[in-house]
C-alpha cells in the first residue's frame, strides 16, 4: 500500500524487469492474478493493482477516472510505460489507457474485456441483494459453477452490503456498458494479446473475434471449457499462453537465458 496525496494504492507484485500491469474486473480483486504473478515473475515484473471501485476518495467511478487513477499509480511507481491488461472492466480500462495515453501502454492484454458488448446486471438489481441472487450472478461468470463457493459468495455480498457500495458498483457497470470503444480500436497499434473463454456468457466469443478483427496488431487465443475469467478457471493454460506471448511479442527479459526457462 502506498499513499500519493489523497490517493491510496493497493497492489501485489513479483519479479523484476519490464512491468506488466494487471487489472481486475468489476467485482474482482488482486488475488485473482495470484497464479499469474507467480508464472510471469521469473522474467518480468507483473503487478496486480486494485481498482478503487469502493474507495470514496474517487468521487465517481467512470472509465476516465479509473484510467487516470492507473496513470497516477504508474507515476508513483516511476513506470513511464507498461504492458497493461485486464479482465472484464479491467480490460476496458486498459483499452481506455491505450487511447487516452498511448505513450504509457507498450502492449495490451484483454480477457473477457468489456468495451464492445457485455451482458450487464444493471437492471433488476434488488435493493438488498441476497446470497441467492449473488450466487446466480457469479455462476454466470464460470463454465463450471462449482467454482462459486459459499466463501466467495459471502465475500461479494459483504462488498455490496451498503447502499453506497451498491451504487458504486452500478455506476461502474453502467459506465462500462455505455462507453463503446469500437471506433477507437483501429488506432491502437501496440501488440495485443486476446485470451478468451469459449463459453464466456458475459462477453460472448463473437466479441473476442470482433476485438481481434478491429485491433490491427492483435493475437487471439481461445480457451475451451472456460467462461468469463480464464485466469481463474483455467490458470495453467492462461498463464502459459500469456507468458509465451509476452516473450515473443511484447517484452524482452533482462537476461536472455530466462526466456528459454520461462517457456520451458
Amino acid at each position: 500500500m502506498r499513499h500519493d496525496g489523497r490517493f491510496c494504492f493497493r497492489w501485489r507484485e513479483s519479479g523484476a524487469g519490464e512491468p506488466v500491469l494487471l487489472l481486475h474486473g468489476l467485482m474482482g480483486k488482486t488475488d485473482h492474478w495470484k497464479t499469474t504473478l507467480r508464472a510471469l515473475g521469473s522474467f518480468c515484473r507483473p503487478v496486480a493493482l486494485e481498482l478503487p471501485i469502493f474507495d470514496p476518495s474517487l468521487s465517481e467511478v467512470s472509465l476516465p477516472s479509473l484510467t487516470e487513477w492507473v496513470c497516477r499509480f504508474l507515476d508513483a511507481q516511476r513506470m513511464p510505460h507498461a504492458v497493461v491488461g485486464g479482465n472484464s472492466l479491467g480490460g476496458h480500462v486498459a483499452l481506455e489507457m491505450a487511447v487516452a495515453h498511448p505513450d504509457r501502454v507498450s502492449g495490451l492484454i484483454l480477457t473477457g474485456s468489456s468495451g464492445l458488448f457485455e451482458r450487464s446486471f444493471t437492471r433488476g438489481v434488488p435493493h438488498r441483494p441476497t446470497s441467492e441472487w449473488v450466487r446466480e450472478k457469479m455462476e454466470e461468470v464460470f463454465f463450471d459453477p462449482a467454482l462459486v463457493t459459499p466463501q466467495s459468495v459471502e465475500a461479494v455480498l459483504r462488498a455490496v452490503s451498503t447502499r453506497d457500495a451498491a451504487l458504486r458498483v452500478l455506476q461502474a457497470a453502467r459506465a462500462s456498458k455505455h462507453r463503446n470503444v469500437e471506433d477507437c480500436l483501429p488506432t491502437i497499434d501496440v501488440p495485443t494479446c486476446i485470451i478468451w473463454g469459449e463459453e464466456d456468457r458475459i462477453t460472448p466469443l463473437d466479441i473476442a473475434r470482433r476485438f481481434h478483427a478491429l485491433l490491427p496488431n492483435s493475437d487471439l487465443f481461445l480457451v475451451s471449457r472456460c467462461g468469463h475469467a480464464p485466469m481463474l478457471e483455467r490458470p495453467e493454460i492462461f498463464n502459459a499462453i500469456l507468458a509465451d506471448w509476452l516473450l515473443r511479442r511484447a517484452i524482452r527479459p533482462e537476461h536472455p537465458a530466462l526466456m528459454a526457462e520461462a517457456v520451458a
